[in-house]
């Protein structure tokens, strides 16, 4: 939130700073000021200048265009247009008006350099965003506030932040106020505008307010209601997450005024009220009262933000209803549809006030029963699709003008042929008809100018006399009709109600159109409400031959949704009451007035309501057979709406069952989407019996009908899947039958997805899912454990057998994720497992690090004491040994069922993958889950990500080549050359390796202990501090006699009798596997390092493996000299790096004598290593530096920089005191 408003200001004291403040004289506030000072800061002419050239509509337009033009040049510097535009027409100077000129020459006079745009202004520039607009022209002020003493209060400002939708890691400022430090932090709330406030009152909620709480520098600010603290409320949710860092203030929001609290600048303070709807508050000013600011109608509104509607985000152009992941076409094809839509039913319509009562008003609603927020949604939507036809009519008109533009020049020369060619014509025509006047009789002419007048008056009486039937049938309509109803004559009643209605074209643009058309509209309500009653006593009857009598009356009157209504709400109540009356518990709260009644679990009772489900549509297949024209689409609209009103939902319903089920939910959702599958296999098989039955030939009401379409559901149109559109390159006779087959599809499909719809979330959930579930069974197969109380011996064998019940588990869950994604949840699960391994080993590993288990009783080594007697090894450090070595073999094991459990789970993969190609090459008869609609909706889903498809695509690419990728959109992308086979558990390989570095880190530091045992009291050897001169011998006669080389020390004598003694130690061990097991892992053991050994030693080529594939895949077997060399370097090393690092540097001071004896004896130490085939720069870094005598040290220290000083070399001049 800091980068957001920038670093916050120290705190504030309200009180202090007024009191300080007001104790200072300020002389700028004073109201008298000089005369002088008053004219020579007046800007009045400069003022009146502008003025004057704003309101000139001529040179106003002067500067915006050359503004305009400024900008676009700047911008054309930085970035190149994506597309040619228009240039506008700039006329030349000598053309403009001399008022322009004057206005154009006075600014060119200015010499001011930055009072033009420069070319780094682009830098500088942005588009406005939203929060910069204001919907107020004026401050506004509050209705009812008092006088306020101007030398007495502080103003605040204040702005309000909202969260965006599309990033809640962002915000927005939605509004800004002026408050003065005497109003409280009630009024603070009671100034915000936020949607939630506005909120329609629910019948059930009479009476309850609702609170709001304000965290001011980690204090919460509540309101009373009904005798609670709000701010409690918070800190209770807040105490369940543990993240509760706030305290209750002492006093309410209406008690706490603004002075008395301590605020800083640009900090943002939490505002949440209404439950979950949260602000941020952010003080931007501190400031006195002004002797010129409003001494009333506090607090001010200076800014509010116009509000953006919640547009779709795949084309952000109408509200967002419906999501298709996935399907970026389904938008394309929606938005024109709807708008034409809109647009043609405009056209009906003379006056806009009906047009719009008509289209946000629902068919199947009353106006008394509208809900408020679907009427706003249908408004919104509305004035979006209202916006994009505007803007597809202005796109349309340009395109016009353009054309128009381009044709203006050959239209001038067309008109002037066409004048020429029309006065020629004209000329002719006049010889002619002279001619023919001539030639004809007078008494002839008369005649037939008699006949035609005739002629005309017949036509003229025909149409009268048609326009007088009309409205004769028009003026008997109402009573006809009506008489026709009472005589419960329904069928005559609509013919004449539909022959009426034809005729409305005659009315059409007149001012009879709309009464005329009003009164269609009431005939057809009391049409519709006297055939209520009997509808509906007929679907309960199950009297099919009055329902498609009277299906056919409504379908005459154009109200065929009204009857499916009917039919739909009718038919489902049964199931729609057991839905909502049985007692679940493990949903919701069983109520207390349940007790004679059975309670179910949602699975059992899931079953028992879909098998009631399908026997309702059993029985419904031939009705529905029998009434509609299309059963298929009918019965299909049945189950949508049936689904749809649930009550509660059939999501909300999972989502309480996953939470009651807790970490094992998955197996249960599992359960109930699989009776979910059987369900709709039920419905698939009811489906093709009716659209068996509807292939018979049609009735001859049937065949009537056939040809009107029912009315499509709302939420069709983002139903579609781009599979099901019918390609472009068919010929367009075929369309219209394609179309056709497409649409049945879509709508048919309906209830399938409407009915896997609520399943969706949780799969693509999937990944976190499947983590809980095994960290559960993890939990339960280490609960346990008694390991605090376990031998040491058996840890090996106790990590064997756990081991052996995680994987296990794992192999439960490649069926889970079958059952539940059909492989689309393959990336949730290979991550899961990932985690799940990684989880046991570092937990193993934590382990061994910290050394919890209890020691184990010493037992006989089955290595001869007598051969190893000269070892300083202890009965305990053997047993030590021989532990680590048994953890290390165990995790050979458990490596080699590791990766027999990875090709299990590649061959799986490799399965999934083959099952979406056969499914993409042939969807008919290769289907991914159970049915089509939920395929179509894991297809669209997250799931069906790019990361999905590189993860199978790898895992064919590492088995034999197959058929091209399974993918249609990876097709297009070239196919690369194979690689080595990846691993797919890599967390779980590097933990195991984790785990067997400490194991080996243990078995090193045990055969190491006597080494560092013989280093004790190295450091601390008066050997160090001798003042002798080892280089010179004094006789009987003071001759000076040279002495040779000095012998090393007794300690350095046992450190390399330990060191060569380890060879020897390592050949007992030779044969044992678990030495060899993940040498790469071996401290200072580099791969290259371990490469070259092999190559030295290895017979044949095939030990020679690459790095990446040497760790991990599983390693041939490796010679026991490489395993012994490569033991013995990282022994060396480690012991040369704590010889170096902790000995060496703790020897206080070296005398002469003293370094000539630490130089035997790193030399003698460094020959030693050196046989064991160990380099360590370190120690011969010492050697050289103790071996310099006094002279060589101080030129090696001053040819040193002070920045590239070597660490050894500065250690040993402070031990030598050269420095």
């Amino acid at each position: 939130m800091e980068s957001l408003f920038g670093p916050p200001s120290e705190p504030i004291n309200i009180s202090l700073f007024l009191e300080t403040a007001l104790s200072q004289e300020n002389a700028e506030l004073q109201e008298i000021f000089d005369a002088e000072v008053i004219d020579e800061c007046s800007v009045s002419e400069l003022r009146e200048s502008l003025c004057n050239t704003w309101s000139n509509p001529t040179l106003s337009a002067h500067l915006i265009k050359d503004h305009d033009h400024m900008v676009s040049a700047l911008h054309a510097l930085n970035q190149k247009p994506l597309k040619a535009t228009r240039k506008s027409y700039l006329p030349d100077p000598d053309t403009l008006p001399v008022e322009v000129t004057n206005l154009q020459k006075s600014l060119d006079a200015v010499s001011l350099n930055s009072f033009r745009l420069k070319t780094d202004a682009n830098m500088f520039m942005r588009t406005p965003k939203n929060s910069d607009r204001n919907i107020l022209q004026n401050v506004n002020s509050a209705a009812l506030s008092g006088i306020i003493p101007a030398d007495q209060e502080a103003a605040i400002t204040i702005s309000v932040y909202n969260r965006i939708t599309w990033g809640p890691s962002y915000v927005t400022r939605s509004s800004q106020h002026v408050f003065v430090s005497s109003q409280t932090l009630r009024a603070v709330y009671e100034s915000l505008i936020c949607v939630s406030k506005n909120l329609p009152p629910e019948a059930s909620m009479s009476g309850i307010e609702t609170g709001c709480v304000i965290c001011i520098e980690r204090v919460a600010y509540g309101t009373v209601v009904n005798g609670d603290n709000y701010a409690a409320k918070l800190l209770q949710v807040l105490s369940k997450k543990n993240t509760s860092h706030f305290t209750i203030a002492p006093s309410t929001q209406e008690e706490t005024s603004l002075r008395s609290l301590t605020l800083r600048i640009n900090e943002p303070y939490w505002l949440f009220h209404h439950g979950n709807c949260e602000h941020f508050v952010v003080i931007d000013q501190i400031r006195l009262l002004h002797p010129q600011d409003p001494r009333s109608g506090y607090p001010l509104t200076l800014q509010i933000t116009p509000p953006i509607l919640d547009l779709c985000r795949a084309c952000a152009k109408i509200p967002a209803s419906w999501s298709v992941l996935g399907d970026s076409y389904i938008i394309r094809m929606a938005i024109p549809t709807l708008t034409n839509q809109v647009v043609e039913s405009l056209e009906q319509y003379e006056d806009v006030i009906s047009w719009i009562n008509d289209t946000i008003t629902p068919n199947d609603l009353d106006d008394s029963v509208i809900d408020l927020t679907d009427l706003d949604h249908e408004i919104t939507q509305l004035l979006t699709t209202l916006d994009i036809a505007a803007e597809d009519t202005s796109a349309q008109l340009e395109r016009i003008i353009d054309d128009v533009s381009r044709g203006i020049p050959r239209l001038a020369y067309d008109l002037h042929f066409m004048k020429d060619g029309a006065s020629t014509l004209q000329n002719a025509l006049v010889g002619v008809l002279q001619r023919s006047r001539d030639a004809v009789p007078k008494e002839t002419s008369a005649a037939l100018d008699n006949l035609h007048h005739l002629d005309t008056i017949k036509g003229r009486m025909e149409a009268s006399r048609e326009v007088l039937r009309e409205a004769e049938s028009w003026s008997t309509l109402e009573h006809e009709v009506t008489s026709l109803i009472i005589e419960k004559s329904y069928a005559k009643a609509a013919e004449r109600l539909s022959e009426a209605n034809k005729s409305m074209v005659v009315f059409q643009n007149t001012p009879e159109y709309d009464p005329r058309r009003t009164l269609m509209i009431n005939l057809q309500n009391q049409l519709e409400a006297a055939l209520s009653t009997a509808l509906v006593s007929a679907i309960n009857a199950q009297d099919s031959t009055a329902c498609r009598d009277y299906y056919s009356i409504f379908s005459t009157i154009q109200r065929e949704s009204e009857f499916r209504n009917y039919y739909y709400a009718s038919r489902r109540s049964s199931i729609v009451s057991l839905w909502r009356k049985t007692p679940l518990v493990d949903c919701e709260p069983v109520p207390t007035d349940t007790e004679g009644e059975a309670v179910y679990g949602f699975a059992d009772f899931l079953t028992k309501f879909y098998a009631q489900f399908i026997s309702i549509l059993n029985t419904e297949r031939s009705s529905i057979s029998s009434i509609f024209p299309d059963p298929s689409i009918t019965l299909s609209q049945f189950i949508s709406s049936t689904m749809t009103s649930l009550q509660p939902t059939v999501a909300q319903r999972l989502t309480s069952y996953s939470s009651h089920h807790g970490e094992s939910a998955l197996t249960y959702l599992i359960s109930a989407l699989r009776a979910t599958e059987e369900f709709a296999t039920g419905v698939e098989k009811v489906m093709e019996k009716i659209k068996y039955a509807s292939s018979t030939p049609l009735s001859p009401l049937q065949s009537g009908l056939s040809s009107e379409k029912p009315q499509a559901h709302r939420r069709r149109s983002s139903r579609m899947s781009i599979s099901l559109r019918p390609g472009q390159h068919r010929s367009s006779s075929s369309m219209v039958g394609i179309a056709k087959a497409v649409t049945d599809s879509v709508e048919s499909m309906e209830w399938d997805q409407e009915l896997f719809q609520p399943f969706l979330d949780f799969q693509t959930d999937y990944g976190s899912l499947e983590r809980r579930s095994l960290e559960h069974a993890l939990y339960e197969i280490i609960s346990n454990d008694t390991r605090d109380k376990l031998q040491a011996s058996d840890r090996p064998r106790l990590f064997r057998e756990r081991a052996v019940d995680i994987f296990g588990v794992a192999e439960n869950s490649m069926g889970r994720c079958n059952s539940f994604t059909y492989g689309y949840g393959a990336v949730g699960l290979v991550h899961a497992l990932d985690g799940f391994f990684q989880s046991f080993f570092d937990m193993w590993t934590a382990d061994i690090q910290t050394e919890s288990f209890s020691p184990s009783p010493l037992v006989k080594n089955s290595i001869s004491e007598s051969e190893f007697s000269d070892l300083d090894y202890t009965a305990r450090d053997w047993a030590n040994i021989q532990l680590s070595l048994h953890l290390l073999s165990s995790a050979r094991t458990v490596f080699d069922r590791l990766c027999s459990f990875e090709t299990r789970l590649r061959a799986y993969l490799s399965q999934v993958a083959t099952h979406f190609r056969l499914s993409l090459n042939d969807p008919s008869n290769f289907l991914i889950a159970a049915t089509k609609g939920e395929s179509q909706l894991l297809e669209q889903s997250t799931l069906n990500s790019s990361e999905l498809h590189a993860l199978l695509i790898n895992v064919e690419n590492d088995s034999t080549p197959r058929d091209p990728p399974f993918s249609a959109s990876h097709r297009l992308h070239p196919q690369t050359a194979t690689h080595s086979v990846e691993p797919l558990l890599v967390s779980a390989r590097k933990a195991l390796s984790v785990f067997a570095q400490a194991c080996q880190i243990s078995t090193i530091k045990t055969i190491l202990s006597p080494l560092r045992n013989h280093l004790s009291g190295y450091s601390s050897s008066s050997a160090w501090l001798s003042s002798a001169d080892p280089t010179q011998m004094t006789s009987s006669n003071d001759l000076r006699v040279p002495t040779f080389s000095l012998s090393h020390s007794e300690t350095v004598q046992r450190l390399a009798e330990g060191l060569l003694n380890l060879p020897r130690l390592f050949e007992v061990y030779a044969d044992d596997d678990a030495l060899a097991f993940s040498l790469e892992s071996l401290p200072y053991v580099e791969p290259e390092m371990l490469q070259s050994l092999t190559e030295q030693t290895s017979d044949t080529t095939g030990q020679q493996s690459h790095r990446r594939r040497s760790s991990y895949m599983k390693p041939n077997p490796i010679d026991a000299e490489v395993v012994s060399s490569a033991w013995l370097i990282s022994l060396g090393h480690t012991f040369l790096e704590y010889f170096t690092t902790e000995i060496l540097p703790s020897i206080p001071s070296l005398s002469i004598a003293g370094a000539a004896q630490l130089a035997s004896d790193l030399e003698y130490l460094s020959n030693i290593v050196h046989a064991l085939n160990v380099e360590h720069s370190a120690l011969d870094k010492w050697k050289t530096y103790v071996s310099m005598d006094a002279n060589d040290g101080v030129k090696a220290l001053s040819e040193s920089t002070p920045g590239s000083l070597d660490p050894v070399l500065e250690r040993v001049a402070k031990l030598r005191g050269w420095r």
